[in-house]
């Protein structure tokens, strides 16, 4: 007989797998819990509501991540933005129901995104925007984390029709090597740009 831990943990199982697939609205207590076949009272027995649930996902899927990045520091150069970068694709690249998860709560709009936002996300990624809002830093500036972050969430996000479209599987470590190399270019054309024009990036 399944224990209470073990329910809790199916219900987040299948929780994580329902939010990421069709997102929070679409999914019900009533869904989640045929899925886990219990009753839809018992799901009660482990969580208030729907958004406690989507909480608990959010806090097994992202405590990992904010912990592993809040070993980081403030991005403050691009040599620094680069190790940083790599730790984040490798941890979004392990969870990819992260990315999920943020393009559904970023269409709603709703109380996902807010909690996904104010909970985790700014944590997630406080490396770069804490560089990047630094008077003092000249270097790493909003449009560039930006455009970083757009990048990693994005390769994990669209990894299934990239997949169908090319024929490979974008999220192999060959191609997350690859994908890697590929921003650490990037991050090398623009220490290049930001020391001719006069911008000192410190290795």
């Amino acid at each position: 007989m399944a224990t209470r831990r073990n329910t809790r943990e199916r219900i987040l199982e299948i929780a994580e797998e329902r939010f990421a697939k069709q997102g929070f609205a679409a999914t019900s207590i009533s869904e989640i819990a045929v899925r886990v076949g219990i009753s839809s009272p018992g799901i009660y027995k482990h969580f208030s509501n729907k958004l406690a649930i989507y909480e608990a996902v959010c806090e097994k899927l992202m405590a990992p991540l904010v912990e592993a990045t809040s070993q980081l520091d403030t991005a403050s150069n691009f040599q620094e933005m680069s190790q940083q970068i790599q730790a984040a694709m490798s941890a979004l690249s392990d969870r990819p129901n992260i990315a999920r998860l943020v393009q559904h709560a970023t269409l709603a709009q709703d109380e996902t995104l807010t909690l996904l936002s104010d909970r985790w996300y700014r944590k997630f990624f406080a490396f770069l925007s804490d560089g990047a809002s630094d008077p003092d830093n000249e270097v790493i500036s909003a449009s560039t984390a930006i455009a970083f972050h757009c990048m990693i969430l994005g390769y994990v996000t669209l990894a299934p029709l990239h997949q169908s479209i090319f024929g490979f599987d974008p999220l192999t470590p060959d191609q997350l090597n690859a994908q890697f190399q590929l921003q650490q270019d990037m991050v090398n054309g623009l220490n290049k740009l930001s020391t001719k024009s006069g911008k000192v990036a410190t290795a």
